[in-house]
């Protein structure tokens, strides 16, 4: 910042005999009363210093999926190992993500499912606890899904609201730490969601956090209606107050379009998040740390 006035002279070339004399004429002076220089810090730059990507999943049970003991169910475990969609899904995204979280504790929640001792519930933790959601690496959400498997029963309907409310909650809580962390929820769907205005509000008032959705669907449904998640493909998303969204954060793909061109679209998915993470950065004028 400048503490005086400093002027910059404008000259143009002499255009008349009568001041031909002279090969420069002063025409005006610009002063410059303020000047202020600001880095662009890139997503790398954060990564360097110290800032975490947090990896958080949901996952459907809704009774859509099929009974989880037949093969023909999308929550089938298959004995040889071989992974159904929903682990393919998270394998796919979550082997990215980890590497961004050096403590690899990761909160999983499932949705839609009944559990033995009580009614359905659109947000429970898949490793039983009551209280806390996380576990440990990849390998924990993968345990923890299949134990969840045997000790709910699939039920319904497909909603998202409370699930990305709660995700929410954690990034809020995060930011009021002042910790240095974004997080990244990865939801693995069968159906399309029937509470649309209660997701659209979760996903606005998220848009204020530092969270990214990312949204696959998987099984044959027709994912059509689900277009509306992402706003390259639909309206711009307005909430029953009228709000609109602060920025992009969400994106949704179907399964099929995942594999149908190989790691690439799963790529493609990931490779949104630099973006979204430097718009949150930006609109909060949040610096790297030194």
């Amino acid at each position: 910042m400048q503490h005086s006035q400093n002027g910059e002279n404008l000259f143009v070339a002499a255009s008349t005999a009568h001041e031909c004399h002279s090969k420069e004429v002063l025409k005006s002076q610009v002063y410059v009363e303020k000047y202020v220089e600001s880095n662009r810090h890139t997503f790398l730059d954060y990564i360097s210093a110290g800032c975490q990507l947090n990896f958080m999943v949901g996952v459907d049970f809704t009774a859509s999926n099929g009974n989880p003991r037949l093969p023909d169910s999308l929550h089938y475990i298959d004995p040889s190992g071989r992974p159904n969609v929903y682990q393919k899904a998270i394998l796919e995204i979550g082997e990215v993500l980890q590497h961004y979280d050096p403590a690899k504790r990761f909160p999983a929640w499932g949705f839609g499912a009944r559990p033995i001792d009580g009614p359905c519930s659109h947000c429970f933790n898949l490793n039983g606890s009551t209280y806390q959601p996380e576990v440990d690496g990849i390998q924990g959400i993968m345990s923890a899904y299949i134990s969840a498997l045997r000790n709910v029963s699939l039920a319904g309907p497909t909603l998202f609201g409370q699930l990305i409310s709660t995700a929410t909650a954690i990034a809020s809580q995060s930011l009021a730490d002042n910790q240095q962390k974004y997080f990244i929820l990865l939801i693995v769907t069968d159906g399309v969601v029937t509470d649309f205005q209660e997701t659209i509000d979760a996903i606005i008032k998220a848009s204020d956090f530092p969270l990214s959705i990312i949204v696959i669907g998987v099984g044959g449904a027709d994912f059509k209606e689900m277009e509306f998640l992402d706003p390259n493909k639909g309206e711009r998303l307005e909430s029953s107050t009228g709000r609109v969204a602060s920025r992009d954060m969400i994106q949704f793909a179907p399964m099929k379009d995942v594999h149908g061109s190989g790691i690439s679209t799963v790529q493609s998915l990931l490779a949104e998040i630099p973006g979204q993470f430097m718009t949150y950065m930006r609109t909060r004028e949040t610096q790297a740390i030194s």
